[in-house]
């Protein structure tokens, strides 16, 4: 190795420590250890020592080859002194022009932290650790390619010249980091691991689930305001005095279209907070939009059943009902006991055995947790009026408050 190291200072190779302090690594350099620094040593002096040396050998070869016709005769002499010049030949295996590091020493404080409360995260991001650990980081080091100083519309590789960065496995994806020090951002900006986010988290699960039952309630919202509107054009056509006559008997009063402005004001901010990462703020605030649009419907369904107005119409109100209260149980399920139970929910496994007094009662205790750790969100849902709920449910009794006229079953909106 001496004579080589020798022979590769004369044909000026790049020397590792310049290398990787011209990248900017210095602090890998400082970490590398001595067998290290000799593996990648080797690989910069051969690919200059290794081309020249095959050169002289070859060329000494063909002087001391005759050849008389089929007859090839090589001159002992010249094979040896080719034999000895093919000492200083650099053998060089597929990896040796990288090593693996220590990711301890290369990762910033805790990048494996999450930084929503989405569950997805915290497991993708567990993923990636052991992914690091499996495959590790490993240094690469390649020649630069540069334009010929000869020909400028070609490119040549420049073996004097070299290219360095971080990647994960000896093959893998490049992590891009700043003077070799990985944090956070350099991890989800690498491809393997940026594109696993994204699937992963970004269009989780739990990110779609809540996204799904978000666009569901938000139509039954809709559907709800039509039907709304429907009656009341009924009772507008209707003769003079009919539609109040008919309330009087049934002792009925039309709900005011107000009863779905606050769930859809709570949707809007259960999407905003589902955008911030905010996961069980957002299931929160949309268990909450659920239920009351569940006892708007029932309050408007109740509003029919006590006039004239059909039965088919309280049905599809009915259906309205139904579907948000839907809503509310897979939502909690969603960060509950997770994708599995939501499988299983939608497969109709357990719908058979959730009641709505069950669903109230789960969604009192899941709201009231979250609301206690952030009575802030308690303020904001003490803003919004809602239909009240049955006494002792989640529309009438929230920890840090409570939502005005609630607790007082269906009365007058």
């Amino acid at each position: 190795m001496a004579h080589s190291r020798n022979r590769a200072v004369s044909l000026h190779a790049a020397a590792i420590g310049q290398v990787l302090t011209t990248a900017g690594f210095v602090s890998i350099l400082n970490k590398l250890t001595a067998a290290q620094r000799q593996k990648l040593q080797r690989h910069l002096d051969a690919a200059v020592v290794d081309p020249a040396v095959r050169q002289e050998a070859d060329a000494l070869y063909r002087k001391g080859t005759k050849y008389y016709g089929s007859l090839t005769v090589v001159d002992p002499e010249m094979k040896r002194r080719a034999q000895g010049v093919m000492k200083d030949f650099i053998p060089i295996g597929d990896l040796d022009d990288c090593v693996r590091l220590d990711p301890k020493q290369l990762l910033d404080d805790d990048p494996f932290k999450p930084t929503t409360d989405n569950p997805d995260e915290a497991e993708y991001l567990e993923t990636v650790r052991k992914t690091l650990e499996t495959r590790g980081i490993w240094l690469r080091l390649a020649a630069k390619r540069v334009r010929d100083s000869d020909d400028p519309s070609r490119w040549v590789t420049d073996l004097r010249q070299y290219e360095v960065w971080l990647s994960v496995g000896a093959r893998g994806d490049t992590i891009p980091t700043n003077a070799g020090r990985i944090d956070r951002e350099a991890l989800l900006r690498t491809g393997i691991f940026g594109a696993g986010y994204y699937a992963k988290v970004d269009r989780g699960p739990v990110e779609r689930e809540l996204e799904h039952e978000v666009r569901r309630l938000s139509s039954e919202i809709d559907d709800g305001m039509e039907q709304h509107s429907q009656l009341r054009r009924i009772r507008h056509q209707a003769a003079p005095g009919v539609a109040a006559a008919s309330d009087l008997l049934g002792g009925a009063d039309f709900p005011s279209d107000d009863i779905w402005t606050g769930p859809s004001q709570l949707l809007q901010r259960a999407m905003v907070l589902k955008a911030s990462g905010k996961i069980f703020g957002c299931r929160a605030m949309l268990v909450v939009a659920a239920l009351s649009v569940r006892n708007a419907a029932q309050l408007l369904s109740r509003y029919v059943d006590n006039t004239a107005s059909g039965a088919e119409r309280s049905v599809k109100v009915l259906k309205v009902a139904r579907a948000a209260g839907k809503v509310a149980e897979v939502a909690l399920a969603v960060t509950g006991v997770g994708a599995v139970a939501i499988s299983v929910a939608r497969a109709g496994a357990v719908t058979a055995t959730v009641t709505e007094a069950s669903v109230d009662a789960l969604a009192e205790r899941e709201v009231a947790k979250y609301l206690a750790r952030n009575p802030e969100l308690a303020g904001e849902l003490n803003q919004v009026r809602l239909v009240p709920g049955p006494r002792g449910t989640v529309l009438s009794s929230l920890k840090g408050g409570h939502i005005p006229g609630a607790g007082q079953g269906f009365t007058t909106w």
